[in-house]
């Protein structure tokens, strides 16, 4: 008896052992969270601090007509990161695009640094889900079930769609990091979304300016 006793003790001590192992990994992991979420913010925060002083149409003109397309792209990378400097970007993009530039060329470098700006946001929103007051995770596992309950090829949709306009997608990609939806069904209709509504201004500006 005593020796199933002192066997009991002993997985029950190994059994909180490995609760609070658990628990302290938690704790560093959520840590780690929070710095990755803090940096990322400084860095939204220090580009938006940037073009302020550095306006995009200065970026453009240090660079040289020459380096037209690494400009469009540091500008949209830019201008994916911040919700106030999106106005700015189209307004240069318009500007370039009349200019003798591919407009497919112009269009895929623009949608791949606007695609990896929102990824950003998403990621900020990945780790922002993990480092949640205790008091707000219900409200979070209550939007990620409500997520999980629409297709997949609905929320696609909503992507493309709403990439298709000028509006920053920084809010939606933190909703889906939020709601957990996958990064590798969000890349493809956002990037797609992107390149249409580009090509689009691109030709839209052109046929505008002939007509003028």
């Amino acid at each position: 008896m005593l020796a199933k006793k002192t066997g009991k003790r002993a997985d029950y001590s190994d059994y909180l052992l490995r609760l609070c192992k658990k628990r302290m990994n938690n704790t560093s992991s959520r840590h780690n969270n929070i710095i990755i979420f803090v940096l990322i913010a400084l860095f939204i925060i220090t580009w938006s601090i940037f073009l302020h002083y550095y306006p995009p149409k200065l970026i453009v003109s240090t660079l040289g007509i020459n380096n037209t397309y690494l400009a469009i792209f540091l500008l949209s990378l830019i201008g994916g990161v911040s919700t106030f400097t999106s106005t700015t970007f189209y307004t240069v993009l318009i500007t370039i695009a009349l200019s003798e530039v591919n407009p497919v060329w112009l269009g895929a470098i623009a949608s791949l640094g606007l695609t990896l700006g929102d990824l950003l946001f998403y990621y900020m929103g990945r780790k922002g889900k993990q480092c949640v007051p205790g008091k707000y995770e219900a409200k979070v596992i209550k939007l990620a079930a409500k997520l999980e309950q629409i297709n997949d090829k609905l929320i696609i949709l909503i992507i493309f769609l709403y990439s298709l306009t000028p509006l920053p997608s920084d809010i939606l990609a933190i909703g889906l990091a939020f709601g957990g939806f996958s990064v590798k069904k969000l890349i493809p209709p956002l990037f797609v979304g992107n390149f249409v509504l580009i090509v689009l201004l691109v030709e839209f500006s052109r046929l505008g300016y002939d007509i003028l």
